[in-house]
């Protein structure tokens, strides 16, 4: 098969434009510029591309690193998390490689919060036998009045200073290698506890992903993908300062 060029134009049986003819020159002077624009036209797509990627932060997103599991200073996965703040709310997502089954400490099914009733027993999953985890959303309204100057889980509550409120946002089977969890949290959304969101351009903001052991069948399915199990201890986090 004939090659043909951006340089070279197409020649059909009984063109009329015998080669060095100005309708020749003129093919092909209109084929060239066709290229240019085309290869500039795919540029500028990449460029924007390029350009949105490493301004997030400007563009209103907050990326930040995944830390280990009940860690606070190892990185579990660089740029895993990020969150962008909305006049109606949060939206988050969060990226990272899925935990070996069995390399972590699991949670039992009793550490669970007051409001919570039940969760079945946590078990090691297998590559065969994935494992469920979820992503909870923990904003602070006030953060600049958080107990000792660090937002936790003693700044949860409608008469704490900091008003600090607690959101599921997702749940997952980990099949794949990744875990990808997404969702957001709009204003005048039920919270799980503590005091609703209202101020989500000022909250400070922290995730986490807890993880529920072995995927099960039926209702024990359902309530590991909607219940919280475990501390900050047994969780993978990220926190988002306020701006």
């Amino acid at each position: 098969m004939n090659e043909v060029s951006l340089s070279t134009p197409l020649e059909h049986p009984g063109n009329d434009n015998p080669p060095g003819s100005k309708e020749s020159r003129r093919s092909r002077r209109t084929t060239w510029i066709v290229g240019v624009l085309v290869l500039l036209a795919v540029a500028i797509i990449v460029v924007v591309w390029a350009s949105r990627r490493s301004n997030d932060d400007v563009d209103g997103w907050q990326t930040v690193d995944v830390s280990e599991q009940g860690q606070v200073d190892s990185v579990y996965a660089t740029d895993g998390a990020r969150l962008e703040r909305r006049p109606d709310g949060l939206f988050v997502e969060v990226t990272v490689p899925t935990p070996e089954p069995g390399a972590y400490e699991y949670p039992t099914n009793d550490m669970i919060p007051p409001w919570v009733e039940t969760h079945p027993a946590v078990g090691q999953g297998a590559r065969d036998a994935p494992e469920i985890f979820t992503l909870w959303l923990f904003a602070f309204n006030d953060p600049g009045s958080c107990t000792e100057g660090q937002c936790d889980s003693d700044d949860i509550g409608v008469d704490t200073a900091a008003r600090g409120g607690v959101y599921q946002v997702d749940g997952r089977i980990a099949a794949d290698d990744t875990i990808h969890l997404i969702g957001n949290v709009r204003l005048g959304q039920t919270q799980l506890d503590g005091a609703p969101l209202d101020d989500p351009l000022g909250a400070e903001v922290h995730v986490a992903i807890a993880p529920h052991g072995r995927a099960l069948s039926g209702s024990d399915r359902v309530v590991q993908l909607n219940t919280p199990v475990g501390n900050p201890a047994l969780w993978w986090g990220a926190r988002f300062p306020t701006t």
